[in-house]
């Protein structure tokens, strides 16, 4: 079986690791599988339209962002706080009126929306209004610590147990706009997707997929060393105090026993309907999941 990655390697695939160095794929009959690194963050679930490969990981807002009937979510085995990181001093300058630059790795008009309806909605709640023309999203990549120290004001899809970490480590003074603070349906996870087509047919091998996944976050919760031992051997990365951290606060965020849900993962869909970035109706979304 061939998984494709949504980036680079890093804590967030370490389930992968684990149930490959440890056999845990092996024992459930799956003798080869391989993590294949893509070049851009969609080409994962581009190559399931086209049947290349078996598996891919995504965020689940790009299930409805980038929808189409043949891709099937296994469910959300990763999840953790998210949205838009902001310099503090950048936040007062939005609060007075002036303008931003984001960092993003994917900037299209349906994710630079997503975006910038976290940085309204956060605001309003602070009591004042931002227009549209106040932010600009640019294109970079997943290193929002490192583009917001070189100029950037702000980072849209950041994940906490990476950002929340880098921060205190540089000592920067941010504002984390999240789910909770801005008032949206969390959609910082990630999602293991497959086709339907390849699940109909290879129903049994999925399953067992499946099942070498959830031994292997069951273990690492259970033997959370050994896991960044394992991270550290299979990525070759050398050993540090910050990894050695996001690799503690990335085993907190594995959901052990996930499964496909549609009522799970719904709220997300209804806040995109809500901003106007779909149109994708529930009876259609439903199709994407195998439980209710």
């Amino acid at each position: 079986m061939k998984l494709a990655l949504e980036w680079f390697i890093n804590p967030d695939h370490l389930p992968f690791i684990v149930a490959k160095e440890k056999g845990f794929f092996a024992e459930e009959g799956i003798a080869e599988f391989d993590i294949i690194e893509p070049n851009e963050h969609y080409d994962g679930l581009e190559e399931l339209k086209q049947h290349r490969i078996e598996l891919a990981t995504n965020e689940p807002l790009h299930l409805i962002e980038q929808y189409h009937d043949d891709l099937l979510s296994l469910g959300m085995y990763f999840e953790t706080k998210g949205g838009v990181v902001i310099k503090r001093e950048s936040y007062q300058k939005l609060k007075n009126g002036g303008s931003i630059k984001v960092t993003t790795p994917v900037s299209n008009a349906k994710t630079d929306g997503i975006g910038f309806e976290i940085i309204r909605r956060y605001c309003a709640k602070q009591g004042f209004e931002v227009k549209k023309e106040q932010v600009s999203f640019h294109a970079t990549d997943f290193y929002h610590t490192k583009n917001m120290k070189a100029g950037y004001d702000a980072g849209w899809l950041y994940f906490y147990n990476f950002e929340g970490v880098e921060v205190k480590y540089e000592k920067m003074d941010v504002l984390f706009m999240d789910a909770q603070s801005a008032g949206f349906a969390n959609f910082s996870a990630l999602d293991i997707f497959t086709s339907k087509s390849y699940y109909k047919n290879h129903k049994n091998q999925v399953e067992s997929f499946i099942r070498a996944v959830h031994k292997a976050i069951e273990f690492i919760g259970c033997n959370p060393k050994e896991a960044a031992q394992l991270y550290y051997d299979y990525t070759g990365e050398e050993k540090s105090d910050i990894m050695d951290d996001i690799l503690s606060e990335t085993s907190k965020c594995f959901r052990q026993g996930f499964y496909s849900s549609y009522t799970k993962e719904l709220p997300i869909l209804d806040f995109f309907r809500e901003i106007g970035i779909t149109e994708l109706d529930e009876k259609t979304f439903k199709t994407a999941f195998l439980q209710a």
